[in-house]
């Protein structure tokens, strides 16, 4: 990111701004999805807080996204899914409910998050943590 904001700069300068402008717009893609990895485990994750926080309305944050390829619920979920993964298996595992952890990663409903992890992975939170932590 940082040499893509260098680029952008150093093109703007020499007046090329038509070299500038991709660097330019790319940059918010990033800074959004960086925000999002930062924030994964909140709750109140959301297009409306993600906008404010970079101080845009939601409309422009779906645009930017697009641009980038990405669908925000595409790239939230599954992202948090493998999060959930890894503290499954992770040293852990037991410490923590399944539903405790699903919430953790912003699935408040626990019958939703097992079904969505089956989907995702083939198997149950409840056997994914089996396969990791066997009694």
């Amino acid at each position: 990111m940082a040499h893509e904001l260098l680029r952008a700069v150093l093109t703007s300068q020499r007046g090329a701004a038509d070299l500038a402008r991709g660097p330019m717009e790319a940059t918010p893609g990033l800074r959004i999805t960086r925000y999002i990895r930062q924030h994964l485990a909140d709750r109140d994750l959301s297009a409306a807080r993600i906008a404010a926080a970079h101080g845009i309305s939601v409309r422009h944050l779906y645009a930017v996204l697009a641009r980038s390829g990405i669908s925000l619920r595409d790239h939230v979920h599954p992202q948090r899914l493998a999060e959930c993964r890894r503290e499954l298996a992770g040293p852990h595992g037991r410490a923590r409910t399944i539903a405790a952890i699903g919430q953790r990663w912003g699935f408040v409903d626990a019958a939703h998050f097992s079904k969505v992890f089956k989907r995702a992975y083939g198997m149950t939170p409840r056997d994914w943590r089996g396969l990791h932590h066997p009694r």
